[in-house]
């Protein structure tokens, strides 16, 4: 939230933060600095430091199992990229085989045309 204006005992207003203390003013308009910051102390920082110590001192996951789990991911992404290629590769054979065996029927049925002209012309 901002600053909140307090008026004061001469009834003029004076910027304040939340926790009534005055906040420096800019001399550009329309705006206030936020309270320099108050010292804290040394049983609160000591409490703080352990909260740190604690926090930071805890281990989500062993790095063992970060590491596993990273290298099998690697290792199926590139089995998968493999597959992708025999896939496409696949494909292309599929195709050329189909292309094969239409111009095998093309052909067969030419030869039975011919066939069928060349008994015709014996027959006569």
């Amino acid at each position: 939230m901002g600053p909140m204006l307090q008026n004061s005992k001469d009834g003029t207003s004076a910027p304040r933060t939340e926790d009534s203390r005055p906040a420096e003013v800019d001399l550009r308009p329309n705006r206030v600095l936020p309270p320099k910051a108050v010292k804290t102390s040394p049983a609160s920082e000591s409490r703080l430091n352990d909260r740190f110590r604690r926090s930071l001192s805890q281990k989500r996951t062993p790095n063992v199992v970060l590491v596993g789990v990273l290298s099998a991911a690697l290792l199926l992404g590139l089995i998968g990229f493999a597959l992708h290629f025999v896939w496409v590769v696949a494909i292309i054979v599929m195709a050329l085989g189909l292309g094969y065996t239409l111009a095998n029927s093309r052909r067969d049925r030419i030869d039975v045309v011919n066939k069928r002209a060349e008994d015709r012309s014996v027959a006569t």
